[in-house]
């Protein structure tokens, strides 16, 4: 492995890469190809995956899908969505390691089978499309979803909106510093899973009674 370099010059497996992982491998998946097991770097990928203009406009129109345009908030097409995506998604030639587990080929595709019909198509059209997806199980609707809501609310102007026009919102700045919200970013393992009872409890649907809010002043 030694004798095989990187674009820098260094051995594979030597040289730095997102989040930890060796910057070049072999073959893909294998000589040290994973990104680290730990927690994912601030901010996603240093280098950010790059979209293609048609793919770049596919994104836009699921975010808009996914979260409908209103007058009231910002559009989530508005809020660079794009870049967001591709800071979180791992690029060719690294296994999957953290949240949402979406590699570079498999997204590109499966921007690409939506194309441009989709971008033309209207907002009930889109829609239906993309209730298809969730009827077919398909990855990229979970991954697709999960970074349209985490790019979106995670959004400076969204912030805002949020205090404008959710009493219950009015001192909300964002998610918890510095990780955010760190289990959503990592797997949960039967440990994890199992300290859950340890550390709380839940309500089943139908035990859940509605508070009555008409006394509490503030949210008026």
């Amino acid at each position: 492995m030694s004798s095989v370099h990187t674009e820098n010059g260094a051995p594979v497996g030597e040289a730095p890469a997102p989040w930890g992982a060796p910057e070049a491998t072999v073959e893909p998946g294998k000589g040290g190809g994973y990104f680290e097991a730990g927690r994912p770097r601030l901010g996603g990928l240093e280098k950010p995956v790059q979209f293609s203009e048609p793919r770049q406009a596919v994104i836009k129109a699921l975010a808009d899908t996914i979260i409908p345009p209103h007058p009231d908030w910002p559009d989530a097409s508005a809020v660079d969505i794009v870049a967001f995506c591709g800071r979180y998604i791992t690029p060719t030639g690294y296994k999957n390691k953290h949240f949402p587990w979406a590699d570079e080929d498999s997204f590109v595709a499966a921007l690409d089978r939506l194309g441009q019909a989709f971008v033309d198509a209207d907002p009930a059209e889109r829609a239906k499309a993309f209730e298809a997806l969730e009827k077919a199980e398909d990855p990229f609707f979970e991954q697709i979803r999960a970074l349209v809501y985490y790019g979106y609310y995670s959004r400076p102007e969204v912030v805002l909106a949020i205090r404008k026009n959710v009493p219950a919102g009015r001192d909300y700045h964002g998610p918890p510093l510095p990780y955010g919200y760190i289990q959503s970013l990592e797997p949960w393992d039967e440990t994890t899973l199992a300290q859950a009872n340890d550390n709380g409890s839940y309500l089943e649907t139908d035990q859940v009674e509605r508070v009555d809010l008409s006394k509490i002043t503030w949210i008026r």
